[in-house]
């Protein structure tokens, strides 16, 4: 699109709606910048909008905010079924997300990886590995750069490499990676989506415009992503830890292989895989397949695996404190990714979950509470159904904390030598925290605070 002259409205004044209104107003076009909630911003980001020309309107939301606009751009966290978004509809104003922006900006190929769990995780070891080939790398999304930033900066000899969330991919329009991940589908979002199907479907953005020659990597362990792969115009890329696949990747007796045209090639052992649980090893035969597939070489992959010690708010080892083993995995905004959690730690486990209930169901998650730990400690708004369902799974070692600081004192309480103290929510944060990333902060300032706190006692 040619944004010179036009009048652009963006929705959302977080990091993705800041980012798009600066590179849009850069491009030439007069950008207005809206959110409903009254906005303030530090020093360096009003300089940011006024040094580019954008016009920012925040507190109030009404149509007249549609007159003479040419096209919509909106933040991911804003649902399209808002009032102003139905307006436009009706006025045939076009409406997009950040990634169609950015996918029309890039000079870059963009890699893009989109999953329930597992995508933070996977999008920076992918990162690692095209930084270990040589190649620049501009990472954007949901962590990073925001997106169009990202895609601005991006050089031609480089790559964009991007987490998407299905808000995000919900509004793509031609958005077409050269390389793409789906990792698994499970529910999660359903107040937004509605229905397993709407989510699905909105995932499924990441391929619809793929061509021939692109790539789509699907973990065929998962049934629904499995299914996707009649779906896929591009060349799927299968990864599998329970058998071997003709193209893409597998894990067979403690190694990673990378496969084209039935050849597999050993890349990478367990001896040197650092990130803890069955997940990592999905999330790393994902890279595996889609960077072998792009002809980076077997060493760039193998030594960024080696390198690569997870990411912040995942599975985060924070102390060790009267030989009990604190981990933060904030990160955790639903109970399949809880599970997962569970599943990575064979020492017995005090678990510190529960805050913005996502409505998901709680049966598998609660059973494999029932069977992976010792106690459970319930917080914030999801406590109460949390302690129904944990109830009538059978679950009897149930306790409830009103703060993150008795919720770390309780687990040292009950934690004895050798156990482990998780946080691992199963909810989003916006009970008590703005992002995860707080929550996860807060998690290791309280375990920190107590350690400190016993030291001088």
């Amino acid at each position: 699109m040619e944004y010179k002259g036009t009048h652009i409205l963006v929705l959302g004044a977080g990091v993705s709606g800041i980012g798009v209104a600066h590179i849009v107003a850069g491009l030439g076009a007069h950008v207005v910048l809206n959110d409903y909630k009254e906005v303030s911003f530090d020093k360096k980001t009003e300089h940011l909008l006024e040094e580019s020309g954008v016009e920012v309107i925040t507190g109030r939301q009404d149509f007249s905010l549609l007159d003479g606009v040419t096209r919509i751009i909106v933040s991911p966290g804003i649902a399209l079924t808002i009032p102003i978004l139905e307006e436009a509809k009706r006025r045939h104003i076009e409406i997009v997300g950040e990634v169609e922006l950015a996918y029309e900006i890039s000079k870059a190929p963009i890699l893009a990886v989109t999953g329930t769990n597992g995508k933070t995780t996977t999008t920076t070891l992918l990162a690692e590995v095209v930084k270990a080939e040589g190649k620049p790398v501009f990472v954007g999304g949901n962590i990073g750069l925001s997106l169009s930033e990202a895609a601005h900066k991006a050089t031609e000899d480089g790559y964009v490499v991007a987490e998407l969330s299905s808000y995000q991919l919900e509004s793509s329009v031609t958005f077409r990676p050269k390389g793409g991940i789906m990792l698994n589908i499970t529910p999660d979002h359903l107040q937004r989506h509605k229905t397993m199907e709407a989510y699905q479907y909105a995932k499924e953005g990441i391929f619809r415009r793929q061509r021939a020659d692109d790539f789509m990597v699907l973990n065929i362990d998962d049934p629904i992503v499995a299914d996707m792969a009649m779906r896929v115009p591009g060349k799927v890329l299968s990864i599998s830890q329970q058998r071997r696949v003709t193209d893409g990747a597998f894990f067979e007796n403690g190694v990673c292989y990378a496969v084209q045209n039935g050849r597999p090639d050993p890349v990478v052992t367990v001896e040197e895989i650092h990130i803890p649980g069955a997940h990592n090893i999905e999330n790393i035969l994902a890279v595996v397949a889609l960077s072998y597939a792009l002809g980076f070489s077997k060493k760039s992959i193998a030594s960024a695996i080696d390198g690569f010690n997870g990411v912040e708010h995942r599975i985060e080892k924070v102390k060790t404190y009267k030989g009990v083993t604190y981990y933060n995995d904030s990160k955790a905004t639903n109970t399949d990714s809880a599970i997962k959690a569970l599943d990575a730690f064979h020492q017995p486990v005090i678990l510190l979950a529960g805050g913005h209930d996502k409505m998901t169901p709680l049966e598998d998650f609660m059973a494999k509470v029932k069977s992976n730990t010792k106690a459970v400690i319930f917080m914030g708004e999801a406590a109460d159904r949390f302690t129904q369902a944990a109830i009538a799974a059978g679950v009897t070692n149930i306790y409830r904390a009103d703060s993150m600081e008795e919720a770390v004192t309780m687990g040292a309480d009950l934690a004895t030598e050798g156990d482990v103290v998780l946080l691992s929510p199963a909810c989003s944060s916006f009970d008590w925290y703005h992002c995860f990333e707080e929550r996860g902060d807060d998690f290791k300032q309280c375990v920190h605070e107590m350690a400190k706190k016993g030291a001088t006692e």
